[in-house]
């Protein structure tokens, strides 16, 4: 059985959350820190620091899950949409977050689910719509944490995952039309 590439990247979340605490240091500032100018490096590093083992653990399984959901289309669309829904979700809470680090992977998962969701949509096909039937049985909820607005919650983080997966998926679609 081959390993899904998300197995990967989560382990490289796991490996910098156990040196945080091993090392008893907060990576965290490392996060994105909204309209500042260094903050915008978090960009490409929060989705890999967390705030803590339970904000590790609570983005794991749905990670996994919808990354490979998402590879299991192709490889290729997985890294891709890896990477452009990081930094249009990065640039999101950048643009419009809370003035506070925003760190954790919660904003990557929510853009494969939107993805998946929309991927289905504008493909149509079978394979499509029982892919993302798999993501609405188990992440069916995903849709609620639109309205937590609790105050160490970044939603805007949560609401940009969410519009970056839909126009990562809505890219991949007019790619497929054009090929």
């Amino acid at each position: 059985m081959k390993i899904p590439h998300a197995a990967y990247l989560l382990a490289i979340m796991w490996i910098v959350q156990f040196v945080q605490s091993v090392l008893w240091i907060d990576l965290g500032s490392y996060g994105i820190l909204p309209r500042d100018f260094h903050g915008s490096l978090g960009i490409l590093l929060a989705p890999w620091i967390h705030h803590g083992w339970w904000h590790l653990i609570n983005n794991s399984v749905p990670f996994l899950i919808l990354g490979t959901l998402i590879q299991s289309k192709n490889t290729v669309i997985f890294w891709e949409a890896t990477l452009f829904i990081t930094l249009i979700a990065g640039a999101g809470t950048w643009l419009f977050g809370s003035t506070a680090y925003h760190a954790g992977a919660s904003g990557l998962v929510l853009g494969y689910w939107a993805f998946l969701i929309a991927d289905a949509w504008f493909q149509k096909s079978i394979k499509a719509i029982l892919i993302v039937s798999i993501a609405l049985i188990f992440y069916g909820g995903f849709f609620f944490i639109l309205f937590d607005v609790r105050p160490h919650i970044s939603w805007i983080g949560h609401t940009s995952g969410i519009v970056a997966g839909i126009i990562v998926a809505k890219l991949y679609a007019n790619s497929c039309t054009k090929g």
